[in-house]
C-alpha cells in the first residue's frame, strides 16, 4: 500500500530539502554546515521558492509519498536511472480559497562536483509550472538559476524531450548544470504523475500559511 502521512505544520517547520528527506525546511540548515564553501549560493527559501512558482499560492499540506516496489521500479526503467530517495515530500499548494494550485517538489541534482537544489512546481494537468533554483553550490553553471533559462521549462510534459539542443537551449559553460537540471524536472513530473496518475490528490487535513514553510 502507499503510504500517505499528512504533515501538519510542526513537520512543516522542520521539513528537509536534502536527497532521502525532500521537504524544504532544511536547506538552511544545511547550508549552515558549510560555512567555508565559498561557492555554496543560498539563493531563497521554500517559501520564496513556491511563492515564484505560485504566485497566488495561499497555504500547503504536505504528502509524504513512499512509491511501492512496483512504482519504483516503472519510474527507474522510465527515467533510464536509479532513484535513491525511500520517500518523497511532496507539497500540496492551494490559492486562499482552497483551490488546488498543483503540486511542489524539492529535488537535488548533483553538478559538475556538487548537488543543486531546486524546486519544480507541477501543475494538476501535470505540466511544469516554473521551476527555482534554490541552492547553487558550484563556481560555474550557475547561469541556471536565471530566469530566462529556467522559463523554457513552463508548460512540458513528459511527452517533451526535456533535453539539449532538442527543447532546451544549452548555457556555453554550464552545460553539466543543464543537464542535472533537466534530468530533475523529468524526474519530478514523473514523480508526481506515478503518485496521482493525473487525478486531484486527497484533501488533507491541514492546510498551512505558505509563510510556515522556512
Amino acid at each position: 500500500m502507499v503510504e500517505r502521512v499528512r504533515t501538519g505544520m510542526a513537520g512543516i517547520a522542520v521539513a528537509a530539502a536534502a536527497a532521502g528527506a525532500l521537504l524544504p525546511g532544511r536547506v538552511t540548515a544545511q547550508v549552515a554546515r558549510e560555512p567555508d564553501d565559498d561557492d555554496t549560493q543560498v539563493l531563497m527559501t521554500a517559501e520564496q521558492a513556491v511563492r515564484e512558482i505560485f504566485p497566488e499560492a495561499a497555504g500547503v499540506a504536505v504528502d509524504r509519498w513512499r512509491p511501492e516496489a512496483s512504482q519504483r521500479a516503472g519510474l527507474e526503467e522510465r527515467l533510464g536511472r536509479r532513484l535513491f530517495e525511500p520517500v518523497y515530500e511532496i507539497l500540496l499548494v492551494y490559492d486562499d480559497g482552497r483551490r488546488f494550485l498543483g503540486c511542489a517538489l524539492v529535488t537535488e541534482e548533483r553538478g559538475k562536483y556538487r548537488p543543486i537544489t531546486f524546486m519544480v512546481g507541477i501543475t494538476p494537468e501535470l505540466r511544469v509550472k516554473d521551476a527555482a533554483v534554490m541552492v547553487y553550490r558550484e563556481s560555474r553553471g550557475g547561469e541556471v538559476r536565471r530566469r530566462r533559462f529556467l522559463v523554457q521549462y513552463r508548460g512540458k510534459t513528459l511527452r517533451d524531450p526535456i533535453r539539449i539542443n532538442r527543447d532546451i537551449i544549452n548555457i556555453g559553460g554550464a552545460t553539466i548544470s543543464v543537464r542535472s537540471m533537466n534530468a530533475g524536472v523529468r524526474k519530478v513530473l514523473a514523480l508526481i504523475e506515478t503518485a496521482y496518475g493525473g487525478a486531484p490528490p486527497p484533501a488533507p487535513a491541514e492546510v498551512v500559511p505558505v509563510a510556515k514553510l522556512k
